[in-house]
């Protein structure tokens, strides 16, 4: 169906039609919040405070084509908040059970890169994470953020130039 049928729909309260425009992107909502809760049960409970969130300020939303973006963020800032409140670190099983829907071609290439966005400032991962990881484009995260556009260029190009640099280090040690 129709993303701004479905958005006018949820709007005048229709829940079925809501729900509906998250489960077209629900793998991709759980693993923006499974990158900031790195555990599947808060993953799944952020989402589900997101989508209350959403749906209560769905009314906000001017255009109905940019539910996704708009959504997304609302998804962030409560993973952001969840993360803030509860650090928890994964379970090896955990990473094993999400390896494949990463599509890294193995847990240690997971782990490489986890470790490498972990050296990062927060607001960078966040940027590689959904430009490179969750293929957002320039301005749909920049739509996300709330940051102009030609920041968010500015910062992905630093931080891929920090990464390249620790990555040299990291190689020419072994």
């Amino acid at each position: 169906m129709d993303i701004e049928l479905l958005v006018h729909k949820s709007k005048q309260n229709d829940i079925q039609a809501f729900m509906e425009l998250l489960n077209e992107k629900q793998e991709l909502f759980y693993k923006i919040a499974f990158t900031y809760t790195k555990n599947s049960c808060d993953a799944e409970d952020c989402i589900s405070e997101a989508a209350i969130k959403g749906y209560e300020k769905l009314k906000q939303l001017r255009d109905s084509k940019k539910f996704y973006s708009w959504f997304t963020a609302i998804l962030i800032n409560v993973s952001r908040d969840h993360h803030r409140q509860n650090k928890r670190l994964t379970s090896e099983e955990e990473l094993i059970d999400i390896a494949d829907s990463f599509s890294y071609a193995s847990i240690e290439d997971k782990l490489i890169i986890e470790n490498l966005l972990d050296i990062l400032k927060h607001d960078e991962r966040e940027l590689l994470t959904l430009r490179y990881l969750k293929d957002y484009s320039i301005k749909e995260i920049s739509e996300i953020m709330g940051i102009p556009v030609n920041t968010v260029k500015t910062k992905i190009h630093r931080s891929l130039n920090f990464l390249r640099l620790k990555g040299r280090r990291v190689t020419s040690e072994y």
